[in-house]
């Protein structure tokens, strides 16, 4: 897959305005596991759209904000929508990444589905791929796995962290909490020399973030398709007389 063809359609969508139509009641934008959930009951319909509603109004009210501020909101946003709840209970697999549209449709998902839609998000709202990247590493309290996502400045400054367990935006630096073990972008793994990260192989290494990545091309493919037909079928304004 070539670099951020997985981001084109949705940020096509987003410049034609398509994307605030087709975040509401469109069948193609629920992940094939739970269209049947889906159709069970109509009021479960109405808490999705709702949660995707208030997405691309998060989107289209954070593009005029400076680049801290799209982090804080972005990063307070996933966190008081989403619960945390471990893949093996939502998903009923040891180890599940969602895509955006699946983490808001299920109201829940674990760490790294929180620091994948934070990154999905801020890469709709602009941030260079070059400045946002996946960062796994371990908790020094009792070794568990955790995931968040880490954004360097442009400016040399040290790495900022979104956590889906702190309100705050912090310095890596002052994640004490934290052993940072290895990031990731779209093509590249990293490792940690202190702050620093030095080029440590391909992220084809990493198949869940490809799967992820093919998923969230079809489902970015499926809101151009649907925008289209909702364009195509809209009513023509009739020209004042």
């Amino acid at each position: 897959m070539k670099k951020s063809n997985f981001l084109g359609a949705l940020l096509q969508s987003r410049r034609g305005h398509v994307l605030a139509g087709l975040l509401f009641g469109s069948g193609l934008l629920l992940g094939p596991a739970k269209v049947a959930a889906h159709s069970v009951q109509s009021h479960r319909h109405e808490s999705v759209s709702a949660q995707l509603e208030a997405w691309q109004e998060l989107i289209t009210q954070a593009l005029t904000l400076s680049d801290v501020e799209k982090l804080e909101v972005v990063n307070r946003f996933f966190n008081h929508r989403a619960r945390y709840v471990e893949d093996q209970k939502l998903w009923g697999q040891f180890d599940y990444w969602a895509t955006p549209l699946e983490l808001l449709e299920m109201g829940a998902g674990d760490c790294e589905d929180f620091a994948l839609a934070k990154y999905f998000t801020l890469r709709l709202l602009g941030f260079p791929e070059q400045s946002l990247r996946l960062v796994y590493t371990n908790m020094t309290s009792g070794g568990q796995a955790h995931m968040v996502l880490g954004y360097w400045p442009d400016n040399g400054e040290l790495p900022l962290v979104l956590d889906n367990l702190r309100e705050e935006i912090e310095p890596l630096a002052q994640r004490h909490d934290l052993v940072m073990q290895f990031a990731f972008d779209t093509d590249h793994l990293y490792r940690f020399d202190h702050h620093r990260l030095v080029m440590a192989g391909n992220a084809k290494l990493l198949p869940d973030w490809h799967q992820l990545q093919v998923r969230v091309s079809r489902e970015a493919r499926n809101v151009s398709r649907a925008g289209e037909l909702m364009i195509a079928a809209a009513p023509h304004a009739k020209p004042a007389s």
